[in-house]
């Protein structure tokens, strides 16, 4: 403040200590501003301490295509053991066995169904097992049921097999549209299985389905 005998000059400036923060419009006086950052979201911490700003998920959620491609899969190697899988052929006669009278139509169908189930599950995110339990178990049944199935189209089921040995290969075997049906629906299974991710764990820990 300038003294009575001093003029006040505009261009001055006050060397002395400033006693008071100068108030914003508005500002009631013993209000604080906003600190730096108040309006961003708190960070949360990690297991180890670290901040984390996204979602503290790992990778590994179900793939419902990979699921859908297992259920589809066992759906038809489901109908491939009921139709026609073998015809077996001699200089008299020609009879057509289906899949469960040959047997091994009745262990695919198991297997099929037992697919579907995983399948099924995943799905529903409600995986059976822990872990990678249930995507080993769907891998290794698609891949005995493409071994099943393509070995019988190869050589034939074992039962009509022993007799086309006895005949001295005076009996031909041939797959039918079971067999064919079952092969590739279990290579669909296959693909699927193989799509299929294990479950993983969140990075503050437990389990993701």
């Amino acid at each position: 403040m300038p003294r009575p005998d001093e003029s006040a000059d505009p261009d001055r400036t006050s060397s002395g200590p400033v006693r008071g923060a100068v108030r914003g419009r508005g500002q009631r006086p013993g209000s604080v501003g906003p600190t730096p950052g108040a309006d961003e979201p708190p960070q949360r911490l990690g297991a180890a301490g670290q901040a984390v700003t996204g979602p503290a998920t790992a990778p590994g959620r179900t793939r419902p295509a990979a699921a859908l491609a297992m259920i589809v899969g066992a759906v038809g190697c489901v109908i491939g053991s009921v139709l026609p899988w073998s015809e077996m052929s001699s200089a008299d006669e020609t009879r057509t066995f289906s899949g469960i009278v040959v047997g091994d139509g009745r262990l695919v169908l198991v297997l099929a169904v037992i697919l579907g189930v995983v399948a099924a599950a995943r799905l529903a995110r409600r995986p059976i097992g822990g872990g990678a339990a249930d995507v080993l178990a769907a891998r290794i049944i698609a891949i005995l049921i493409v071994v099943i199935a393509g070995l019988d189209r190869a050589y034939g089921p074992p039962t009509l097999a022993s007799f086309r040995a006895i005949s001295a290969d005076v009996i031909s075997i041939h797959p039918q549209n079971g067999i064919m049906l079952t092969l590739g629906s279990g290579i669909l299974a296959l693909i699927g299985a193989g799509l299929l991710q294990r479950r993983a764990a969140p990075a503050g820990g437990g389990l993701r389905r």
